[in-house]
């Protein structure tokens, strides 16, 4: 899925290298100290291949870390294969393809991987469609067969069709209602005037209302083949008894005749395009793009290291440009490097601060393409781009399912599963000359695409676009018969799949604890990969920002980051990012967190780095201003996101003014002044109670030296501030808030009510009654709500107990028109739940979910750590999370009953409804007395524009939103959940 724009569904990639000795960042405050050495590359992934007789292409790669595997089918179809009336096809199959087939009953896949504690799920992009199971190791055998069966024998049905077309127009309407959601498919249809690559895999909602089913079945016959297909095995196997499991279900399937393509070429771009659209949005964006040659091109390793360069970290270039400069001009910024089968695509945006002349962002821009193709990078900045590879190959070997995805890409469309071990070596080799002649090659002014995004802050264009038709109405009639695939299975043939006995328990990692300098501190060694992890968990957060300056704690977290002793903000990202290390401060509500990752032989600089932010932070005025302005423009961006501002609303209906119901706002922010920062940061950053972990490749012994240097003369003894966590009272009756959204293309529901916190022991039937409703498309709110009624993409009840306080929430997003519908689907849900206990089958399976699932959890050391600091934070016993399967275990179907009965009181909700209140207020009167209210923009007291803020000359920087990734990222994908 995607957000406003495409770097929202990336990551930033980190990377080291070097070694300094003991205390010379101290010893040497003014000087930003380079790596000096590149550590070696990492291990080779090693895997075999086979081919069947079928044509199915198949990897086996062992990884014995965890009793986990993944099992990962890729079929070669995507939207570029779709016709241009049937846009859509490739999505719907993700959708269908878990509605049953020969010997699986309709959800049922979902349901089974779920019952052991697995996790299954699927996405479509422009070339490929991926259905991947994770499951502990014991239940290869269930995925295998499961894959296998709907590859051979699923068939459309048009109840079926008709069902998951109107889930997959409210997965379209979630995206419409998004602000800059339609930003990416707007600029595809620029970007491209011919190849299907011009419109997105999440489809067209008349097409689809215009296909019938055997089209449909047409389509899977043609694309779902095993010599269409590949299948990545990867993670705790036996490799030969793995190849025996694959031929015993797959080796029976018949090839079909190989898919044809005739998919239009693109013409070569020689004239710019520019594009203006108006979004429901409160700052103006641009997007520039540039086509690039087809994924096998070797151009792309050069491409991928210029992204990184561009935008790899807070040193980068474009990050010191637009964000980080003297005087920033965006909230945020970005460079996209993505590869596709038959092209590609090389993006640089940027979302215009308020008051900052947009003409001027995308000039800034085009001059940094400019000054690429004009000549060669720096030494440092293309060593340090090598750098962040090396470390996104380790991390990339950490899980089973990272090695499926890059294993299972390049067999796909590098033709060569192998390229994963010979990239390093590539990208090693290259020089800023090559860089320099790929840049002039592809990033030229005459084949530039720009995609220029016009605020419209009313809403007057999205109440003026046309709506694409409901999805009630009939599916098409057929003109010829829908004729399956013909498949014959052999008498031995298990009827059903089978599903292995549990897992036992798992047992986490403890770690070796220490008391230093008056800290907690936890040792967790793990030396499978030349990685490590710490956190520094401080006991005082957000929770405890004084009235009015909610945003305090966030404040000065980010503030710590913003230079040390000797060090400014951009000496101090450029020391870091050059040797792949990463440093962040974050807030938990009742804790601040400072943390980082680095390799093992940057571990003692990255330490000492660390200790400098936690005892020698300067605080710098002018960081200030701009990081302030930056967080209120971040701010105003939050505010007009349905689900946001839901989700607040039913916060604050809830809990009120405690910490637990309210959240920063520009305004709140704008009240915060450097002082008010320096005195939190005194006052909190303490080490009172604090808890200290270092996970991964580190010894006990250096474990124990490393958290004396860091925590060596750290003084505790003052008192923490205090958080008022005293709760209102409770809502006593239903209470329905319509946030009233003009435009709006669905209705984003939240709906709550206060509960239990973790100290009672009825969380655990809690947690049973949860599973119960929302686990799976099998669960009870997913069969009735979504599965039956088709009313909505996702839905979920769950209880949310925390430290502090606890509630019931429900969540959906449904058509404008089925708002009070979908309400009262889940208040049926509850009902039924609430009038009988639940069945024996419904019991069990959730308590093998809670206990597989666990398994999930403990794939990497640094997970493992998670827990570890959690049950301190909780108070739990070491052996909390050991125990709690056997806890679950002991859950009776009355006690489910009990808790839903005693919490989950519909005439009590708190139901939250942000759409057009003119289409939603006649239907939700049904449900109970009616309250409107504005969108927080236009709500008493709220500043109409962030200028009213901040000082004209307190230009914005620093707030970092989700971040691409420096190197080759795959494209936009639609993914079922």
């Amino acid at each position: 899925m995607i957000g406003r724009a495409p770097a929202r569904f990336l990551v930033a990639l980190i990377l080291t290298l070097g070694v300094i000795p003991p205390h010379a960042a101290q010893s040497q405050p003014a000087q930003t100290l380079k790596a000096t050495s590149r550590p070696s590359a990492p291990a080779p992934i090693s895997f075999q291949e086979e081919t069947l007789d079928n044509g199915l292409r198949v990897i086996y790669a062992p990884l014995h870390q965890t009793p986990v595997v993944h099992v990962r089918v890729i079929y070669h179809v995507g939207s570029r294969d779709e016709r241009p009336d049937r846009q859509g096809f490739a999505h719907m199959f993700e959708h269908m393809m878990f509605r049953g087939s020969a010997h699986v009953k309709p959800e049922e896949h979902m349901k089974l991987i779920g019952i052991v504690g697995g996790i299954s799920n699927a996405f479509t992009s422009f070339d490929q469609t991926v259905y991947h199971d994770t499951i502990p190791s014991n239940q290869l055998d269930l995925a295998l067969y499961l894959e296998a069966d709907r590859m051979a024998s699923f068939k459309v049905d048009e109840n079926i069709y008709k069902t998951e077309r109107k889930v997959v127009a409210e997965e379209w309407r979630m995206k419409q209602n998004r602000p800059y959601g339609n930003q990416y498919e707007d600029f595809m249809k620029n970007a491209f005037t011919s190849h299907s690559y011009r419109w997105t895999p999440i489809g067209n909602m008349d097409h689809l209302r215009a296909a019938d089913v055997a089209e449909l079945q047409d389509f899977f016959n043609t694309y779902y083949l095993p010599n269409n297909a590949i299948l990545v095995i990867s993670g705790d196997i036996d490799v030969e008894a793995a190849r025996k499991a694959v031929k015993r279900y797959f080796k029976r399937i018949p090839a079909g005749e190989q898919p044809g393509r005739e998919i239009p070429k693109e013409p070569e771009q020689n004239e710019a395009r520019q594009a203006e659209v108006a979004y429901h949005v409160p700052l103006p964006a641009v997007m520039i793009g540039y086509h690039l040659p087809q994924y096998k091109s070797e151009d792309h390793y050069a491409m991928s290291l210029l992204s990184s360069i561009l935008s790899g970290g807070h040193s980068s270039r474009l990050d010191r440009l637009l964000v980080n400069s003297e005087s920033p001009q965006a909230v945020d910024v970005y460079a996209n490097h993505m590869p596709l089968e038959d092209a590609g695509l090389f993006i640089v945006g940027a979302t215009v601060m308020q008051g900052r002349a947009p003409p001027g962002v995308e000039q800034k821009l085009t001059e940094a393409i400019a000054d690429i193709c004009g000549r060669p990078v720096s030494d440092e900045e293309l060593e340090k781009a090598k750098t962040a590879e090396r470390i996104g190959l380790l991390h990339g070997r950490e899980t089973a399912n990272s090695l499926a995805v890059q294993l299972g890409d390049e067999a796909l469309f590098g033709d060569d599963a192998n390229r994963v071990n010979t990239a390093l070596a590539k990208l090693q080799a290259l020089t800023a000359q090559d860089i320099q002649r790929v840049a002039r090659k592809y990033l030229e002014p005459n084949r530039a695409t720009v995609l220029r995004v016009k605020p419209d802050p009313l809403g007057k264009a999205a109440r003026a676009a046309t709506t694409q038709a409901s999805m009630e109405t009939p599916v098409a009639p057929a003109t010829r018969p829908v004729t399956a695939r013909s498949v014959t299975f052999p008498p031995e043939y298990p009827a059903s799949p089978s599903v292995a006995q549990t897992l036992a328990n798992p047992k986490f990692e403890k770690g070796t604890e220490l008391n230093v300098a008056g800290v907690r501190v936890i040792v967790m060694p793990d030396a499978r990969l030349p990685l490590v992890n710490w956190s520094l968990t401080m006991r005082r957060g957000s929770h405890s920002d004084p009235k009015g300056q909610e945003g305090l704690a966030w404040l000065t977290g980010n503030m710590v980051r913003r230079g040390v002793k000797g060090l400014s903000y951009d000496q101090l990202n450029e020391d870091l990012e050059s040797r792949g290390i990463s440093i962040e401060v974050s807030d938990g509500g009742d804790f601040t967190r400072l943390a980082g990752s680095s390799t093992t032989e940057q571990l003692q600089h990255a330490l000492q780095r660390a200790r400098q932010l936690l005892r020698e932070p300067t605080f710098p005025e002018a960081e200030f201003r701009k990081l302030k302005e930056q967080k209120i423009n971040e701010l105003s961006l939050s505010r007009e996101s349905p689900s946001y501002v839901a989700s607040q609303d039913l916060d604050a209906a809830l809990f009120g003014d405690s910490p637990l119901g309210v959240q920063p706002t520009p305004e709140s922010v704008s009240a915060i002044s450097l002082g008010d920062v320096k005195h939190f940061y005194g006052s909190s950053y303490r080490p009172n109670e604090a808890i200290l972990v270092l996970a991964g490749d580190v010894t006990l012994e250096k474990g124990k030296e490393l958290a004396g240097q860091l925590l060596e003369g750290w003084e505790s003894g003052r008192e923490l501030p205090a958080a008022d966590y005293h709760l209102p009272a409770a809502p006593a009756k239903r209470h329905i808030i319509v946030v009233d959204r003009p435009g709006g293309k669905q209705s984003t529901v939240r709906m709550g009510v206060r509960a239990y916190d973790i100290s009672d022991d009825i969380k655990f039937a809690g947690s049973i009654a949860g599973q119960i409703l929302t686990a799976g498309i099998d669960s009870r709110l997913g069969r009735y709500v979504r599965a039956e009624k088709g009313l909505a993409y996702g839905v979920h009840g769950v209880f949310q107990p925390g430290r502090h306080g606890g509630a019931f929430i429900a969540a959906t997003d449904t058509a404008v028109e089925s708002t009070a519908d979908a309400i009262e689907a889940m208040f049926k849900v509850f009902n039924d739940m609430r009038g009988a206990d639940v069945t024996a089958a419904e019991l069990s399976e959730s308590k093998t979910r809670v206990a597989g699932g666990m398994v999930m959890g403990m794939q990497t050391i640094q997970q493992q750590a998670g827990y570890r600091v959690d049950g301190i934070l909780n108070n739990y016993p070491i052996d909390y999370y050991d125990k709690y399967p056997a806890r679950i275990g002991e859950v009776t179907a009355e006690q489910v009953h009990e808790v839903m009965n005693r919490y989950v009181k519909d005439g009590e909700m708190v139901i939250v409804v942000v759409a057009p209140a003119e289409a939603v207020r006649g239907q939700l009167e049904r449900l109970g007395e009616v309250e409107v209210v504005p969108m927080p923009a236009q709500r008493k007291g709220a500043a109409p524009t962030t200028q009213e803020l901040v000082k004209p000359a307190a230009v914005g920087a620093g707030f970092k939103p989700a971040r691409m990734r420096a190197s080759r990222t795959r494209p936009i994908r639609w993914q079922r959940v």
